[in-house]
């Protein structure tokens, strides 16, 4: 085997090496990942985007199931989530998730495993979202093509009502949606209308933040 891949490292995988090693995902190992989901570079950044859109509102929709006694999806999720995460080599994600589900099993210290699984969450989200924008080449830098600057306004009002705790910001985002849709992917768009929707400030400005520094954005004002 490992002669084999010595053989190999001449011209034909130079590329496609290097290829792999400019994947540089923060929580990920992206060669187990790539490796477990079939070695095809595209089809794993397709899986990658594709649970970066699904599991952003997970812990969300797992509190909510939780507050209404459905412990059955709550802890489908969690298995769904260590699942995947596992599979496309988010190994500490997928521990996380794999505690937040026995911890629902057993009904022990279930907030603090679901705020330990959002720490872990959120981050690896962030970072597929910035290693693989959206849109998949062809659509110049791969987020949308908007001007960052037409968000700035809107976004920057959105950060002074999260931060006062108004709860307007739930009206707000709802409008302010259309403005936004041309800069943000889908999936910021999604996470932050559920986050402010849910009257989850605190991760609603954390998400804000992601948002803000992959447009470079300053929302100071003043």
């Amino acid at each position: 085997d490992g002669r084999i891949a010595r053989g190999h490292a001449a011209a034909p995988s130079a590329s496609s090496r290097a290829s792999d090693t400019a994947l540089d995902i923060q929580g990920i190992e992206v060669r187990a990942g790539l490796k477990r989901t079939g070695g095809n570079r595209q089809r794993y950044e397709a899986l990658l985007r594709k649970f970066a859109e699904q599991q952003a509102g997970t812990v969300e929709s797992m509190k909510a199931a939780l507050s209404i006694g459905d412990t059955a999806t709550a802890e489908r999720a969690a298995h769904s989530l260590k699942g995947a995460a596992g599979t496309l080599g988010a190994a500490l994600l997928s521990e996380a998730a794999a505690e937040a589900e026995t911890a629902i099993k057993t009904g022990r210290g279930v907030p603090q495993a679901l705020r330990s699984l959002s720490l872990v969450l959120d981050p690896v989200l962030q970072a597929i979202r910035t290693a693989l924008p959206e849109a998949t080449g062809g659509n110049g830098a791969g987020a949308p093509p908007g001007d960052p600057a037409a968000v700035l306004e809107p976004l920057a009002r959105l950060k002074q009502l999260l931060e006062t705790d108004d709860g307007e910001a739930a009206d707000f985002i709802v409008d302010a949606k259309s403005r936004l849709s041309g800069v943000l992917t889908p999936a910021e768009i999604k996470t932050l209308t559920e986050r402010v929707g849910n009257f989850d400030f605190e991760a609603a400005l954390r998400c804000l933040s992601g948002i803000a520094s992959r447009l470079s954005l300053n929302l100071e004002g003043e």
